[in-house]
């Protein structure tokens, strides 16, 4: 209740610190969005500036060259006498300036092309030049439509008006022709696109590729000089038109037309057709009374706008997360520092617990190995020292059980342990495990019901690791159930798909039951129930917590459920794929199960080389092996093994048990240097790794350098007896 109540207030205060915050970023979106739609127009501003000043510095060149025009004609007046002459000269100029047509302005009105003279104001192609200087002194330019003689509707007209001396009343002192009139001014036609060629004409594109800005230069009329993207339609629209023909706009043409008089730089959103533009408004800075217009999507604002602010957005909720996950942290810190304490409790008990379980074994076998040497000379007590040595040899097999589960749990942890996937008889391995713990079960006083539905008889799994747990289940379901209660053990199979089947093994007891507090913990390492019903139930606490690794590593998963006081329940389920059931394993199960009856006499009293370095450890090894027929040969290391094999006949030894930790040369190397000998039997010889380390780098180093098989020790001899039948059996299918 309290840990619920904790964990409500932490939500509670999680969740009003994310509605502040939130709400703050919020507002300031807010207020961020209308700074940031002023810098959005700044970056316009600029972009319009830029084409601005293009446009200026492109006028001021043009007007440039027209003076450069005038100064070259003042040089070569004399030469110019003719029309044809004149006519030559103006097109030269033209093809070496950025004009299309280069015309000169007589002091009467006439003007020279460079293709005829015009004086005659009813030719159908005559322009009053005149006029452009009606309102100006130097410069004037402007925007004209139709010029037949351009063969062009839209083209610009550059006039400059050539310095004289007024006191004299010269107008420029400049005299061509046969007729000797004066030159009045320097007239300049190109086409508009000569204008857009200059610029980044079209700005901000989409993703298409379309773009969402444009340029455009009006006169001081509204009229375009430049065309606006719409303006080739069947309405071009002056810009003052175009301003009272839109659905919305932040100014009306009367304002604008006021602040493009008073010269202001300035901006408004116009809407037309359901597209909402921003115009950015600047005068040319030059002579010229024009104005550039900048018009960009509005949706272009937005998105620059919408950027920023999304930046915003996601640093201020960054921020938020940062702050939470800290929160969070700091929880998480405490809860794991919870566990730390608890994990050092849990270790600190099991060590306790360990020291307790290791040396009550041990102060057993040291007095019993005290009462057989005080009673070995008594032939009274022959009987009670046989059987003090069956109690010694049960304790033995417990310590070496419990030294065996902490090196199982240190290597699945450290992910050494391969799971070996082979053919295995469902029924026979099922029956294995009942037929080992029968004797326990029924000894104790416990009914034992088993229950088997095998559908399919082969498959291919872990048989070893599958054991390993089903033994530790069955023997916990032992352990804590009291006389009179009942064990029963079921295993069934459902089709997964036609390829492979579920196997699932299930053990139910009605022994004391577990807490639900440790159902919660009963996978972890180093822990026990503690309940009074099972406080003198001896354990490491890792049976479990093995056994659910070698489960998961298998792909299985396995489940428990207990009451206290009214038993447990557990299941575990093993996918396997499905296998046909090879040769080796269609014989005799029950004499596959008592490898005991196999004797060296029967597969043939064969001698075997032990290379083993300890005397004791060899000296136990060579009276066992000759106890069953075998006749073992003794290396007291690698080197000495080596020098032995090679000085025996060829197929005098038919196994080579080998150390793998040994002076002088060591088990690998023996069995490489065997493995390399020039001789028949030194490829075929069984040679088994013998080391009491069983981590999977020792199995992986001792296949790498030759040898067969794997023995563990303590070195288990019917184990040996299996292995060593099984061989012969598959060198004789060889054969």
């Amino acid at each position: 209740m309290k840990r619920s109540k904790s964990s409500f207030f932490y939500a509670f205060f999680i969740i009003i610190i994310a509605a502040v915050i939130f709400l703050a970023v919020y507002v300031y979106s807010i207020v961020t969005g209308n700074i940031l739609e002023d810098a959005a127009v700044s970056n316009i501003r600029e972009v319009a500036v830029h084409d601005r000043n293009t446009i200026t510095m492109f006028i001021e060149y043009n007007w440039k060259n027209q003076q450069r025009i005038g100064e070259r004609l003042k040089r070569n007046s004399e030469k110019l006498k003719t029309v044809d002459q004149i006519n030559e000269y103006l097109g030269l100029e033209a093809y070496e300036s950025t004009f299309d047509k280069v015309y000169l302005l007589m002091e009467d009105g006439s003007y020279y092309t460079d293709i005829t003279y015009r004086e005659d104001s009813e030719t159908p192609d005559y322009y009053p030049y005149m006029d452009l200087f009606a309102d100006t002194d130097n410069y004037k330019v402007i925007g004209y439509d139709p010029l037949p003689v351009m063969g062009s509707d839209n083209v610009v007209i550059y006039g400059y008006k050539l310095s004289g001396n007024p006191k004299d009343g010269i107008l420029s002192g400049i005299r061509i022709g046969e007729d000797q009139k004066e030159v009045y001014a320097v007239i300049g036609i190109c086409e508009r696109s000569t204008i857009m060629d200059g610029l980044v004409i079209e700005n901000y594109a989409d993703d298409a590729g379309d773009p969402q800005g444009y340029s455009s230069v009006v006169n001081e009329n509204g009229e375009y000089v430049v065309d606006r993207k719409d303006a080739a339609s069947s309405d071009p629209d002056s810009l003052f038109d175009m301003i009272k023909r839109c659905d919305n706009s932040d100014l009306t043409s009367s304002d604008v037309q006021e602040k493009m008089r008073a010269g202001e730089e300035f901006w408004f959103y116009m809407e037309k057709n359901g597209v909402r533009e921003l115009n950015y408004c600047t005068p040319l800075k030059s002579s010229v009374n024009w104005y550039f217009i900048m018009s960009v999507n509005d949706k272009v604002v937005k998105d620059q706008t919408g950027l920023f602010v999304l930046l915003i957005i996601a640093t201020m909720s960054a921020a938020v997360i940062v702050i939470i996950t800290a929160f969070v942290s700091a929880i998480i810190m405490q809860r794991k520092t919870q566990i730390a304490h608890a994990q050092e409790k849990a270790q600190s008990e099991f060590l306790s617990n360990m020291s307790h379980e290791i040396r009550t074994p041990l102060n057993g076998i040291v007095g019993l190995n005290y009462l057989m040497m005080n009673a070995i000379d008594s032939p009274e007590k022959h009987l009670q020292i046989k059987e003090w040595l069956k109690k010694s040899q049960n304790t033995a097999e417990y310590l070496l059980a419990l030294i065996n589960d902490v090196l199982d749990i240190s290597k699945l942890q450290a992910g050494k342990v391969e799971v070996t996937r082979a053919p295995m008889l469902v029924e026979a391995m099922s029956e294995s495990v009942c037929s080992m713990q029968y004797d326990n079960i029924t000894g104790r006083g416990i009914t034992f019901v088993k229950d088997l539905h095998i559908t399919v008889p082969c498959i291919q799994c872990d048989e070893v690791h599958i054991k390993q747990v089903l033994m530790n289940i069955v023997g916990n379901a032992v352990k804590f159930t009291p006389a009179g209660g009942t064990i029963r053990f079921t295993v069934e199979q459902r089709m997964l798909d036609e390829d492979h089947v579920m196997t699932t093994f299930v053990c139910e007891d009605t022994g004391c039951g577990m807490s639900k507090e440790f159902l919660n913990e009963i996978f972890h390492k180093f822990t026990q129930d503690r309940s009074s019903t099972s406080n003198s139930t001896k354990g490491t606490g890792l049976g479990m917590a093995i056994s659910k690794l070698l489960v998961n590593a298998m792909g299985g998963e396995i489940y428990v459920d207990s009451e206290l006081g009214k038993g447990s329940t557990f299941t575990v389920e093993v996918p396997a794929e499905i296998c046909e059931i090879p040769d080796y394993l269609k014989t005799d199960t029950d004499a596959a199960e008592k490898p005991s009856d196999t004797s060296g006499n029967g597969v043939g009293a064969m001698k075997i080389l032990v290379a083993e370095d300890n005397e004791l450890n060899a000296e136990i090894l060579l009276e066992i092996l000759s106890q069953f027929g075998f006749v073992p040969v003794h290396a007291q290391n690698g080197q000495e093994a080596v020098e032995i094999f090679e000085r025996s006949k060829i197929n005098e030894f038919r196994i080579i048990l080998m150390d793998m930790r040994m002076p002088v040369l060591d088990g690998c190397e023996a069995s490489s240097r065997i493995r390399g000998l020039d001789r028949e039997d030194a490829k075929t010889v069984t040679i088994f790794a013998c080391t009491a380390n069983s981590f999977q780098e020792d199995r992986e180093k001792a296949l790498a350098s030759g040898m067969n098989d794997f023995l563990p020790k303590p070195i288990d001899i019917n184990t040996l007896l299996r292995k060593m039948e099984k061989i012969e059996r598959e060198k004789h299918n060889v054969q």
